[in-house]
């Protein structure tokens, strides 16, 4: 593959126009508005969750303001933090990465 304008290597798709082959470059910048806008809904969508955990927490399971935050807050971050577990499990295995893969 060749390194496109901005050094990265992505995947080509290719177009037969009259008898002439192109080559057309996937991915690089074109796609960055998108992962963008992925990670802006991600977050009106986990702040939306947290308000209504919030509301379901204190008001139909009557706990404290404070432990229903803290719970969120726990559970926020356990979340984050399970993808490195996942990550740095497979280092210590035989075959690393290449076995957890699934990509040859």
């Amino acid at each position: 593959m060749k390194m496109s304008e901005n050094g990265e290597q992505g995947k080509k798709e290719e177009h037969v126009l009259e008898g002439k082959q192109q080559q057309q470059q996937l991915g690089g910048v074109r796609t960055m508005p998108f992962i963008l806008a992925n990670e802006v809904c991600d977050r009106f969508g986990v702040s939306g969750f947290h308000a209504n955990m919030i509301t379901y927490l204190t008001q139909v399971l009557n706990l404290p303001l404070v432990k229903a935050s803290n719970t969120l807050s726990n559970f926020g971050g356990t979340s984050n933090f399970t993808p490195l577990i996942g990550a740095l499990l497979p280092i210590p295995l035989p075959g690393g990465f290449g076995r957890s893969s699934s990509v040859p």
